[in-house]
Order: C-alpha cells, then structure tokens, then sequence
C-alpha cells in the first residue's frame, strides 16, 4: 500500500480514534496494508466487506465497532428461490420453495435496518427474477450499503440502468471459471459464460460497482486457475474478486472432501496478499480464507452476520442451514437476541466447518432444520474459546 493510500485509509478509520483500545487500532491499520484501496463515485473502498467511505452505513459501522455491539453488521436476505441453474456447490439446496411478499421484504428490511444492519446483499435464487429487487435496494439505502448476488441471468442494458438508478452498491456476478466450456457445464446452461460476461459489461457500462466471485475449490488452487480468473478479471473490468472457500452444505452436503486443508486455506490468504501488493489495475481481491482467519475477523455467523432465507427463516448465516425463527412470524429483533445465546462472541474458525464435521446432514430431507433441533446441534459458546486476534484486541480479552 503506498503512503497516500495509507493516509487515506487513516482518515477513513479516524472516527474510532480514542473511542477504541489503540491495540485494536493499530493491528487493525496494520492489517490493512493487505487491502488495495481505491475509489469509486468519490468514495473510497476497500472491499465489499466494509461499506464505502464517506457514507451513512460505514457511519453505522464505526457507531458498532465504538460501542462494542452484537449488531448484525451484514445480512444477507434471499428474495427468491427461483433460479433457472441447478449448481452442483448450490448453498440453498434443500430448502423449500416459496418467497415472501413485496410487503413482506419491505417490512423485514425496515427491521434490520433498525437492528443496525450496516451492509445489506440480496441474494437466491436469482434475485434478477424479482421484478421489485430495485425496490428493495432503494428502501435499504442509505443507512445499508446493498449488494446483489447475482448470475446475470437475463441482465439486458435496462436493468442495468435500472440497477444503477436504485442507488446498488456492487453487483456481484457468480463465475465458475475462466473458460467458457467449464463455467457452462458447472452451470449446466450453454451460453451462460457469455450471460456473465455480457452482465458485467453492461452494468460497468451503467456506471455500477461490479465484482465476480467464485468458490476456490483445490483444482483451482493447484491449476493456476484462480491467476486465469484474476487476469479475466482485469480484463473485464471488474472491481472485485471475491474469493470463497468450499463448504460442505446445501447440495454439497456430505461432501467433507471438498473442504480445504490448512495449507489450502493458506494458499487462497497467500492469493489475496499477493494480488492486493501488487501494483497494477487489476481487481481487489476479498478472499473469506484471509478476511475470516482467526488473525483477521474470524467467523462471525450470528454474532456480526446473518442470513433470511426467501421464506423468512433465519441462520447464522447462508451456509449454516439452521434456524432460529422466522420473520413471518415473529420480530426479527426477537430472533436476534435469541440467537445472542449461542453466538454472544465471534468465533475462531467456520461454524459450517464445524458442523459439517459433527453432524451427518445427509439425513434430513429439508433445510433449514426446525428451531428446536437447530438449537440442539449448533455448538454453544464456550467462554474459554479465544477470540479472532482483531476482536480479542477490540473487546479488551
């Protein structure tokens, strides 16, 4: 990071000077180093897991961190399950049909605006079905910063404009592989390459914040893949890359294969050091590896995130297919405090790792599981756990 990057990523985290331990502070800027700041729309960006700066919800954010609150600072929200792909990782396999009203959703996102929701995605299914997604953008902004989670499925000139007229903070277009053949047959659509391609040339065209994102499976690490993806990237240019690691869940349940080894995990951190230090105009790089490590931020399903399926359900988060409650029939904010139970603290470590690794969730026909049983398997907090470095330095242990 060059020192005007520096001085600028400095203003932007200045609101928590003396308002937080200086320990946290200066890990936190010095981790930061790590990160390729840039800007977009007059505002400054580090990645889509911090809101822009200035706005109202980086605003939010600070206010969170200064206070020390369990605050679901990001929710992801299903708007549908309708999705014209059948992935063979899909996250939502399993679950049942069905999706909330407009009325609905407007309702749900006035509370978690309320509970202090700072960054805001919409996902699926393929949200692009919903004729009113645009509304739904709109009704979170400005105090949420929105992301749309998205195939590019039927994305033409008009919803891109559409998009950018709603005010969306990134649009993120799913993307399997660098070669065309392959990202179809993961898709099972012919042609749906060149739908991505084509999405994310439109919405850049419409002046939108765009990214790509893609699972680091093993064959992509070992391959050079992920390189092939980046340099496609720049050439398609995307702001963002956003790199997941693989879970064993929703169609992959069962899968425990798939996930990483530690030194996996390291190479897609090592990813995301390297493309970030280097100079050059190509994309940021948000690997989960790295962010969510236990020197970074750590797991922070259902203490600093959440996710609300098409139907209401809640859970810790989209790969975690276990609820607390739905929004359909009860508050959100009654959902939340019952879920403080078992995340009051972040976690070293993925919980859906964990999870995958202690229950056989091969067995049960429909997901997410009912509360009571939810409750029952998900692990509950033990005091003596430590804490992500970044938090153990925030809230003082």
């Amino acid at each position: 990071m060059s020192l005007a990057d520096s001085l600028h990523v400095m203003e932007m985290f200045s609101p928590l000077l003396g308002k937080v331990p200086q320990e946290h502070l200066r890990y936190l800027l010095h981790r930061l180093k790590n990160e390729k700041p840039h800007r977009f729309n007059n505002q400054l960006r580090l990645n889509t897991f911090f809101p822009p700066y200035p706005s109202s919800a980086f605003d939010r954010f600070c206010r969170a961190i200064i206070e020390r609150k369990r605050v679901p600072l990001s929710l992801y929200q299903a708007v549908t399950d309708v999705c014209p792909f059948r992935c063979p990782h899909c996250s939502y396999a399993g679950r049942p049909g069905g999706a909330m009203s407009r009325e609905t959703l407007l309702d749900v996102i006035a509370q978690v605006k309320a509970a202090g929701t700072c960054t805001i995605g919409f996902t699926g299914g393929e949200p692009l079905m919903r004729d009113d997604l645009e509304e739904f953008i709109a009704a979170a902004g400005p105090e949420m910063a929105t992301i749309v989670f998205t195939t590019g499925f039927s994305l033409d000139a008009a919803r891109a404009r559409k998009l950018a007229d709603s005010g969306v903070t990134c649009v993120t277009v799913g993307l399997e592989s660098s070669n065309p053949q392959e990202h179809d047959a993961v898709r099972g659509v012919p042609g749906s390459f060149e739908m991505a391609r084509h999405a994310i040339a439109l919405l850049n065209e419409a002046g939108v914040y765009t990214a790509f994102s893609t699972i680091g499976k093993r064959e992509k690490i070992h391959s050079g893949e992920l390189d092939r993806m980046y340099e496609l990237g720049t050439k398609w240019g995307v702001r963002e890359f956003r790199l997941l690691a693989p879970v064993a869940t929703g169609a992959m349940a069962g899968c425990a294969a798939s996930m990483l080894t530690d030194e996996e995990y390291q190479s897609l951190c090592t990813f995301h050091i390297r493309h970030n230090c280097t100079p050059g105009n190509g994309p940021v790089i948000a690997s989960f590896a790295y962010l969510e490590s236990s020197e970074m931020f750590g797991c922070g399903a259902g203490y600093h995130h959440v996710f609300i399926d098409a139907n209401g359900e809640v859970c810790p988060c989209d790969l975690t297919p276990l609820s607390f409650g739905n929004t359909t029939r009860e508050s959100f904010a009654d959902i939340w405090k019952r879920m403080g139970e078992h995340f009051p603290k972040p976690r070293c470590g993925c919980l859906m790792g964990k999870i995958s690794g202690e229950t056989d969730l091969t067995k049960y026909d429909t997901f997410p599981l009912p509360v009571e049983q939810s409750q029952r398997i998900c692990p509950k907090h033990n005091p003596t756990d430590p804490l992500p470095e970044g938090y153990r330095l925030l809230l003082g242990h």
